[in-house]
C-alpha cells in the first residue's frame, strides 16, 4: 500500500471536520484561515493595491506617480496599516516572517553571529572545512 499523499491526507482531514462539523464548509478551521487582503483605490488613478502593515508600495506609488502623499491618494490607508500592525503584533508576529524572535531585532541577531564567529577564529578553530582544489 503506498502512503498518502500531503493533498490527500488534506482532503481527509477537511471532511472529517465537516463531519465532526468543525471548520467552515469546506472544514478548514478559523485558525487557519487567512483573513482576505484588504485593498484600496487611488483616488487620483483608480488602481488598486493591497494594503499591509508597512504601506511601501502605496507610498511609492502615492509620490512616483502623482507626487502626493498617501493620505491623498488612499484616504483610510494609514489607520487599516495601523490595525494591521497592532493585530500581528497581539499574534507575537515581532516585525517580519521570522520565527525565532527572541526580543532582538535582525541586526541584533546577526551582530551577535558575527561577535560568536570572530570567537571561533580568535581561538584557532575554523568555521567549516576548506574544499581542495583539482588534483
Amino acid at each position: 500500500n503506498m502512503p498518502e499523499s500531503n493533498a490527500a491526507a488534506k482532503k481527509r482531514m477537511f471532511k472529517q471536520n465537516r463531519a465532526n462539523g468543525i471548520g467552515d464548509e469546506s472544514g478548514r478551521l478559523p485558525s487557519r484561515v487567512k483573513a482576505e487582503a484588504k485593498m484600496s483605490s487611488c483616488t487620483l488613478c483608480k488602481s488598486e493595491l493591497k494594503i499591509t502593515k508597512t504601506n511601501t508600495e502605496l507610498i511609492a506609488h502615492a509620490s512616483s506617480k502623482h507626487n502626493s502623499t498617501l493620505e491623498e491618494c488612499f484616504p483610510g490607508a494609514a489607520a487599516i496599516a495601523a490595525e494591521l500592525a497592532a493585530a500581528s503584533a497581539k499574534k507575537g508576529g515581532a516585525g517580519g516572517a521570522g520565527g525565532s524572535s527572541d526580543g532582538m531585532s535582525k541586526a541584533e541577531r546577526k551582530k551577535k553571529q558575527a561577535a560568536g564567529m570572530d570567537d571561533l577564529l580568535s581561538a584557532g578553530l575554523s568555521a567549516g572545512k576548506k574544499k581542495g582544489g583539482k588534483r
